[in-house]
């Protein structure tokens, strides 16, 4: 009897790998360098309140992660991942092309990070499938070891140019081109590598019809019903998370009251404090697979809708230390930047127990046809969390009639119940009131510019506010009123604002609680013969 065939194996890494990792790294380093610095330059350089600014980048996260549906369906049904992926990088590196060279004006900026994120998100659902499907019989077992340095080098180009960037523009002699030049400089390069691997690379053609009647199927329809509502409760993480992620935290860190001083050997710029949220992932990682879920596990069932549950209150943990912070900081009292890193810990923590865990349970969860589609779905939570941002962000601005202004060495507003405000508080100007705050120019002159962006009180008294700048200064300013209308504050009033997302996560952590008692899973493996089974 002749014995079956065996395949031969080998350890020799296929080569297309190296240019998949090599494109990552440099796409990477790109998203996140933007990312990292984007809400930053829109406050300090173009002067956008920060309520603005913080609703245009969670506006432009939104969009980054929505396009993802639209790049797995095309990918899936129509072009396969090879031409997906490089129509979409030129879209994506024009985007990135454009704001470094243009990006100073708002239509210009809004142009270019469309085109960003639309490159970003029709790339993101194929990047990572395009590395299994370079894989056989003969080397199926080097995939771990390909998908480890897949996300070495996502963690490596997102760290470096989160250190990066934020330094770029704060040095005047570089500045707002070169510290979005350089990701887009990254995003050519990757592009250029990705094609040069065309020759090398195993191209999986789209599934077509196919493909659409898996999703389409009654089983389809009813899974993704399912996972909607859990993709819901993700949704309010990453409406906490993403404040992390070049957002309100990095706002915080710019107050020249909190001292970013790392043991007396540098100082971090703001933007660069969110780099340790990588290195917190390296660290706690290994901690809960191989210590807190075995610990815990020996008195109740670690399951993912348990660990998801306890991630939405680790969460709302973490930015009760913000809103502390906050606190501090409106009292004009000095505060270390260990506290921030210290919220940050708690944050990716709580990363862990619901991103990671959803993302797996998703994956399990999914039927072996549409799984690339169900990551997608997956995305969609992130694009709804930062919708939420937005949405709060522009609804918390509280226009304010200004009955007068009084310019001179200090400025003084005159509004019409004084009792409203409190030191520290945010004010915001529209640059249409009339007024010119006389700034230094890059010889250190000082020049009158309109009065525009996010200011602070420094006192009230009565109906009469004193208004300073963010890096609490005073407001050197000349001219008169034109418009009364032009200043605005916020209903959430600093800590406010944190502990309105806590009140918020809290509550859904216990309706999640509810619901997970409900929720039968089922998953999904591949089998022997390339089958599923459940």
């Amino acid at each position: 009897m002749t014995a079956p065939a065996t395949t031969p194996k080998t350890d020799k890494m296929p080569s297309s790998i190296w240019f998949i990792v090599s494109n990552e790294f440099a796409e990477r380093f790109c998203f996140y360098g933007i990312n990292s610095i984007l809400v930053a330059y829109m406050v300090s350089h173009m002067k956008f309140p920060d309520g603005k600014a913080l609703a245009w980048g969670a506006l432009f996260k939104s969009a980054a992660y929505g396009f993802p549906m639209v790049g797995a369906i095309i990918s899936d049904v129509f072009w396969g991942k090879f031409r997906t992926i490089f129509i979409f990088s030129i879209i994506y590196a024009t985007g990135c092309v454009c704001l470094a060279l243009f990006g100073s004006s708002e239509f210009a900026l809004v142009a270019s990070l469309g085109l960003v994120a639309l490159g970003t998100g029709g790339i993101k659902p194929c990047v990572s499938t395009n590395v299994g499907d370079q894989f056989d019989a003969k080397n199926a077992h080097l995939i771990e070891r390909a998908f480890s340095l897949f996300y070495m080098a996502i963690n490596a180009g997102s760290s470096i140019s989160i250190f990066l960037c934020p330094a770029l523009l704060d040095d005047p002699n570089w500045g707002p081109k070169w510290a979005f030049g350089a990701p887009a400089i990254m995003m050519v390069l990757a592009t250029v590598v990705f094609i040069a691997g065309r020759a090398r690379y195993v191209m999986v053609p789209p599934a077509g019809k196919a493909w659409l009647k898996e999703v389409f199927s009654a089983d389809g329809l009813k899974l993704i019903a399912k996972l909607a509502v859990l993709y819901v409760f993700v949704a309010i993480f990453w409406a906490l998370w993403d404040q992390g992620n070049g957002g309100a935290l990095v706002l915080q860190a710019q107050s020249p009251l909190m001292d970013k001083s790392i043991f007396g050997l540098f100082t971090l710029k703001a933007a660069q404090v969110q780099v340790v949220n990588g290195l917190f992932i390296l660290i706690l990682a290994p901690v809960f697979s191989y210590g807190i879920y075995p610990v815990v596990g020996k008195f109740v069932k670690v399951t993912p809708l348990r660990k998801i549950g306890a991630g939405l209150v680790v969460m709302g943990s973490s930015f009760l230390i913000v809103g502390w912070l906050e606190d501090q900081l409106m009292a004009g009292k000095p505060v270390s930047v260990w506290w921030q890193l210290l919220a940050y810990f708690v944050l990716t923590a709580a990363e862990l127990l619901v991103s990671v865990t959803a993302l797996e349970f998703s994956y399990k969860q999914a039927p072996l046809r549409i799984k690339s589609f169900i990551m997608a779905l997956f995305l969609l939570s992130t694009m709804l969390g930062n919708l939420v941002i937005a949405v709060v962000n522009f609804a918390s601005v509280k226009p304010m009639t200004t009955q007068a202004i009084e310019a001179g060495a200090q400025t003084w507003l005159t509004v019409a119940d004084g009792s409203q405000f409190v030191p520290g508080q945010k004010i915001d100007f529209n640059g249409k009131t009339g007024l010119k705050q006389m700034v230094k120019n890059k010889k250190g002159e000082l020049e009158p510019a309109d009065v525009e962006g996010t200011f602070l009180v420094a006192e009230v008294q009565g109906n009469r506010l004193r208004v300073m700048t963010a890096a609490r200064e005073d407001v050197i300013s000349q001219g008169e009123m034109k418009a009364a209308d032009g200043v605005s504050t916020y209903s959430l009033v600093g800590s406010a604002y944190y502990y309105f997302f806590i009140a918020v996560i809290w509550i859904a952590a216990v309706i999640f609680a509810i619901y997970a008692k409900f929720y039968k899973e089922q998953d999904f493996v591949r089998t022997d013969d390339g089958a599923a089974s459940a």
